[in-house]
């Protein structure tokens, strides 16, 4: 086992107690991916789930305890709301499973007052079809041409429909998070030196806090558990000599490219949130975005709650549905592989002096070197099997 982060295994029941997880078809074989949809693997690789008409009454909400101390046994416990008083919520969806949607939409029904939904489904460039919509200027079938739903997102539209219907009846603000794809196209070919400068701005918001985030031991381990063996896995499977939109590149795709693209990628999500809860201080935001992008914190999470000048409770992560393929470094397995479920990474927090290190602890938690998976894991689908 790796000596750098605790795996604890669970079991859901009314009481939480340490067993072997046994998640029977949670873990599929390789299949033929494009480079966009790899970009979300393990999103793209967990089941999709049934109809969520029987689970409504079976939504159960697990908040994770992570652990610091030198036992470092994290723990779940059942709870039986999110708290009232975060300015964001941050929802970690599988993109393909209409019961994730399905409970997407169950939150966004009960937000009165000032609320904001943010897709990452959606390219910043499309606002104003977003903004139409809400506002009863277009209806569903517009509302997927006009943001060129089938050439830049490789999820059924169809899944997404009650988010979006869901956001537009209780007059929440409808919010695109996501970078436009030629933009990604240009740090994908060149690196992010190469996007223009004014460009990267409007993407990013501070150039000093996009670096200083970057800088932390807490970021670094998630880079070593999270991104790092994403980018092996395009490697292994020969599908980084091709951009974000399926153009040629001339070499295959150097790690600081990649990099540089996902850094960009997460930060621009979390930029554009704290930018409008900026401007509705009274406002609560909810980002729908894969949960690759949720998973351990330093996605988009922290870097809002930097953004805004708030603490990381103020930004909740929350994975729906979480299987043990998400969260695995590992994302290339067999389908006979068991796999533990991850609970929190570990990072050594004093390994560059006192100044980064208490910045690490500001992108965890305060007094944490530890990144728990998530604050929140939210099953609607209470099927999966465990077995001590």
């Amino acid at each position: 086992s790796n000596p750098r982060f605790t795996m604890m295994l669970f079991f859901f029941a009314k009481k939480v107690v340490l067993l072997v997880v046994v998640a029977p078809g949670a873990v599929r074989g390789l299949v033929e991916l494009s480079r966009r949809s790899l970009l979300t693997l393990p999103v793209a690789m967990a089941p999709s789930a049934a109809s969520s008409s029987s689970q409504e009454n079976s939504r159960r909400l697990f908040e994770v305890v992570p652990d610091s101390s030198e036992k470092l046994t994290p723990r779940v416990k059942e709870v039986a709301r999110l708290p009232g008083g975060a300015r964001a919520v941050f929802l970690g969806e599988h993109h393909d499973a209409s019961l994730d949607h399905s409970m997407q939409a169950e939150l966004i029904r009960r937000q009165t007052g000032d609320a904001c939904v943010g897709f990452e489904a959606v390219q910043r460039k499309f606002q104003p079809a977003l903004d139409a919509y809400a506002s009863g200027g277009m209806g569903l079938t517009e509302l997927k041409d006009a943001v060129e739903w089938e050439q830049r997102w490789v999820w059924p539209f169809e899944r997404y429909a009650p988010v979006f219907e869901a956001a537009k009846d209780v007059g929440a603000s409808l919010l695109a998070l996501n970078v436009d794809s030629e933009d990604l196209e240009t740090v994908e070919r060149g690196g992010l030196r190469t996007l223009p400068k004014d460009v990267f701005l409007q993407y990013v918001g501070d150039a000093a806090k996009f670096s200083d985030f970057a800088k932390t031991p807490a970021f670094r381990e998630y880079v070593r558990y999270v991104v790092e063996p994403s980018y092996d896995a395009h490697r292994r499977l020969g599908i980084l000599k091709t951009t974000i939109n399926g153009k040629p590149l001339d070499q295959e795709m150097p790690l600081s490219h990649f990099f540089g693209a996902r850094m960009l990628w997460d930060a621009t999500m979390a930029h554009t949130a704290a930018t409008w809860c900026k401007a509705h201080p009274d406002g609560r935001f909810l980002g729908l975005v894969g949960s690759d992008h949720v998973k351990f914190g330093c996605g988009v999470p922290a870097r809002f709650a930097m953004d805004l000048g708030v603490s990381r409770d103020q930004a909740l992560a929350v994975l729906l549905n979480p299987a043990p393929i998400d969260t695995a470094s590992e994302i290339l397995v067999s389908r006979s592989a068991s796999l533990p479920f991850v609970l929190q990474l570990r990072f050594d927090d004093d390994e560059s002096g006192g100044d980064l290190a208490f910045r690490a602890k500001q992108v965890a938690r305060t007094k944490q070197a530890v990144l728990p998976v998530a604050d929140f894991l939210w099953l609607g689908d209470t099927s999966t099997t465990f077995k001590a």
